[in-house]
């Protein structure tokens, strides 16, 4: 009896010294999180319309981004649909799921994205599930991250239910509990995405056992080491996908059904992370292995905080673009777009076909469009008056405005929304150059005239990134650093130039961002 108390002493004392304290493991997680944002934002100062996971990662983890941080992807994201017409993909459905999610985290609305429902596509039921139960699965998480309603799917079409695709994924369930695609034996990464999708229906009874099962399977796949194989590799992904599950069915990450030999799939997920803070898929740097452990980890976090689960964003604050009075969105293209000779691989050229295609810019001629020529104040007043959808009006504002110039009434109607000053003296100078400083300026009223809201909390902050920042005009300062945060201007640039007067292609560039942002090109 006495060497059994001693033994067990013995065993005991190792445990307590080998045991990870919980406010340790916490401090890990969070650090590693943080880390994996740090590298996401630092890789991507200005998001682009694939860079959905990491826009979701860092959102959903409430880590720190530059401010206007997000809207370089919405206007990416926009400018994608409006120039395809609302088609992301003619055959994968996951495309619009991914792309859903990514809005619904940054407070847009998938409903409406240049004019374009991109829920609709969600709602054919045959073409969600032909990919198999991850496609079924993906698009079941992008309807329910914002509690969205199925729209009414077109004519000749299986119209989409909840209930079917629940069904659909139930039906694909393989006798040892877990899921796969292709295969008679469950795969750990296929199975941990159809758990997510599962997760909110459990009040359901044949869900709710589904989901033991898928656990259960989930479970005994793990290895020894707490990470899971696919396909015969060992991965970070699969181990991200788990705590994804994990997170979603609200299980935590020390359950002993997921701690094999001491170590939890979190602990193998941390195994994976580079100096750097990014991750690898096996033994080197991977871009998609490190966006999905971002994912993962902002999950972590969020379960240890109490708050909702990762995909379920009902907890966002929505973005509401409520322009001023006045101010009206494009609906109706041009017939014919204007077939510019000089602008064809300029690095505005999207810019200008599609503010060309609204009728908002027109050319110097009929084939030339001159995008690195300056421009003038009043060329200025008629382009931005054009984007806005104002309505032109004389109001007999400047001196050196006559009622008979074919700049006046778009003039005197930028002028009376504040978007653009006079000279002094009554004057307007409707013949003289706009500098960068000065077309940021106005920009950034008009943007606040589509009901953005300008202001940063640290101006000074996004400007020092410019060597030539002292340059700019105390009075320009907070408009150049909105235009700078947010892409408009300056991306990737070294200096802002305030001085240099502004080009005909730059400032198209500025206003379809603008547009874009707003969600006034329809």
């Amino acid at each position: 009896m006495k060497r059994f108390v001693t033994i067990f002493l013995t065993l005991a004392l190792l445990a307590g010294l080998l045991a990870v304290p919980a406010g340790a493991a916490d401090t890990a997680l969070h650090t590693a999180a943080k880390k994996a944002a740090a590298f996401a934002v630092s890789e991507l100062s200005h998001p682009g319309a694939a860079d959905d996971w990491a826009v979701i990662g860092v959102v959903r983890g409430g880590f720190d981004a530059p401010e206007n941080w997000t809207d370089s992807y919405y206007r990416a994201l926009a400018a994608k649909v409006l120039s395809t017409g609302g088609v992301l993909s003619k055959t994968r459905l996951t495309e619009y799921a991914r792309v859903i999610l990514g809005l619904t985290a940054i407070g847009e609305d998938p409903a409406n994205v240049a004019g374009y429902n991109l829920l609709a596509a969600l709602s054919d039921y045959d073409a969600a599930t032909q990919p198999g139960v991850t496609s079924a699965a993906y698009v079941l998480l992008a309807l329910d991250c914002g509690n969205y309603e199925i729209p009414k799917t077109e004519a000749g079409k299986t119209q989409a239910t909840r209930e079917m695709y629940v069904d659909f994924m139930l039906g694909k369930q393989l006798s040892d509990g877990g899921w796969a695609i292709g295969a008679e034996e469950a795969d750990p990464d296929v199975t941990a995405m159809v758990l997510q999708a599962l997760a909110p229906y459990q009040s359901n009874t044949a869900v709710k056992n589904a989901v033991s099962l898928g656990v259960e399977r989930l479970s005994a796949l793990q290895n020894d080491d707490g990470g899971y194989t696919s396909w015969g590799y060992t991965s970070s992904e699969s181990c991200s996908q788990v705590v994804l599950t994990l997170c979603a069915l609200g299980i935590s990450m020390d359950d002993s059904r997921f701690v094999k030999n001491g170590h939890s799939v979190l602990d193998k997920l941390l195994t994976y992370q580079l100096s750097d803070g990014s991750f690898c898929h096996e033994d080197s740097f991977d871009t998609y292995a490190t966006m999905q452990a971002l994912c993962a980890l902002s999950a972590a976090v969020r379960q240890q905080s109490g708050k909702s689960a990762f995909f379920t964003m009902t907890d966002v604050r929505k973005n509401a673009h409520t322009p001023q009075s006045g101010v009206a969105a494009h609906t109706a293209q041009v017939e014919a777009l204007p077939a510019f000779s000089d602008i064809s691989g300029h690095a505005n050229e999207q810019a200008i076909k599609a503010l060309a295609a609204y009728g908002i810019v027109n050319g110097m001629t009929k084939t030339a469009y001159a995008p690195d020529a300056g421009l003038t104040r009043a060329q200025f007043a008629k382009i931005v008056v054009g984007s806005l959808g104002l309505t032109p009006e004389y109001r007999g504002t400047f001196k050196d405005v006559a009622e008979a110039a074919w700049y006046a009434p778009f003039v005197d109607t930028a002028a009376a929304y504040g978007i653009v000053n006079g000279v002094g003296d009554g004057k307007f100078n409707p013949d003289g150059a706009i500098t960068v400083q000065e077309a940021a300026t106005m920009t950034a009223r008009a943007a606040a005239l589509c009901g953005i809201d300008t202001a940063l909390n640290h101006p000074d902050a996004v400007l020092s990134a410019y060597r030539d920042a002292s340059r700019i005009s105390s009075w320009a300062k907070a408009s150049v650093a909105y235009c700078a945060s947010s892409g408009l201007w300056a991306s990737g640039e070294a200096a802002i130039t305030p001085s240099r007067q502004i080009s005909r292609g730059e400032i198209a560039q500025m206003l379809y961002g603008l547009l874009l942002s707003a969600n006034l090109l329809q």
